[in-house]
């Protein structure tokens, strides 16, 4: 048994290593992106989700507009992969790269768009890089929407 695991793994010819120090690049850009994103939503919030201008903008279009910048953020990471797989040649064109990147992103699957050889299975670390960046926006708006409740009083 344990032999048949270790032919199994030799066998993979360390493929997916060589995918994931590749999946740097994009994964790098992908950070730095949110980064700025979530900078930009919590200067939005700290300049208008203030108690003193609460009064003249309602709480909920302030987080409309936090979550419309986190959604920017998300489509722009989106975009960066796309962009990756097409300066790669994974994708030969902008429109299929898009649909693979967002499919890929959200974790969806469904663009019936593959990547073959060497790359195949190259997706699932835009898919982990996404869930990371999801994970940071969910607690970023946790934050702004429990501030928002404690302003509320």
């Amino acid at each position: 048994m344990l032999e048949s695991l270790w032919q199994t793994f030799i066998g993979l010819k360390f493929e997916y290593l060589g995918q994931f120090v590749t999946a740097l690049v994009p994964m790098t850009a992908t950070v730095v992106i949110h980064s700025k994103g979530m900078q930009l939503a919590g200067r939005y919030f700290r300049r208008f989700g203030a108690p003193a201008i609460t009064r003249h903008l309602s709480n909920l279009v302030v987080i409309i507009v936090v979550v419309g910048i986190m959604l920017a953020t998300h489509f722009a990471e989106v975009i960066a992969w796309a962009f990756f797989y097409l300066l790669t040649g994974m994708q030969t064109e902008f429109q299929s790269a898009m649909a693979f990147s967002i499919s890929s992103y959200t974790t969806l699957g469904s663009s019936n768009i593959q990547l073959t050889g060497r790359w195949r299975g190259f997706d699932g670390f835009e898919a982990m890089a996404a869930m990371l960046m999801f994970g940071w926006s969910t607690a970023m708006l946790a934050t702004i929407v429990q501030k928002t409740h404690s302003i509320d009083g």
